[in-house]
């Protein structure tokens, strides 16, 4: 099942477990991908790679910097950011807000891969 035309997705998550996992099904049916494992390196890595991300996944629960916070900087630097949210504590109040400023998706963990898929193919389709 090929869903990914190379295109390059940030993924932000502190559990190494999760971020390996991530990459490789990612990875397999067909994007790139960078890890970063706390929010200041994402910010790092989403202002100087090149080319650049298309899309960023990221957990809510990071050291350093959280990804509301990771967000809320990225989205100076790209207003059209296609990022998505997830977590494990599911917070209806928390994902409307981060929709409302500008999060594209929220997904709550644990989330099944073609779920995931889906999502972030929906996003990239869309300007």
């Amino acid at each position: 099942m090929e869903t990914g035309k190379g295109e390059w997705i940030l993924i932000v998550e502190d559990d190494w477990e999760i971020s390996s996992l991530l990459e490789v099904i990612l990875c397999g049916v067909g994007y790139k991908t960078v890890v970063a494992n706390d929010g200041e390196e994402a910010e790092s890595l989403y202002k100087s790679h090149q080319p650049p991300i298309n899309l960023v996944l990221s957990d809510l629960g990071l050291p350093k910097l959280g990804g509301v916070e990771l967000f809320e900087k990225l989205i100076i630097y790209d207003p059209k950011i296609k990022f998505i949210a997830s977590s494990g504590f599911s917070d209806l109040t928390l994902a409307s807000e981060l929709k409302s400023k500008g999060v594209k998706e929220f997904i709550a963990k644990p989330y099944l891969p073609e779920n995931l898929f889906q999502t972030i193919r929906k996003i990239l389709d869309t300007d």
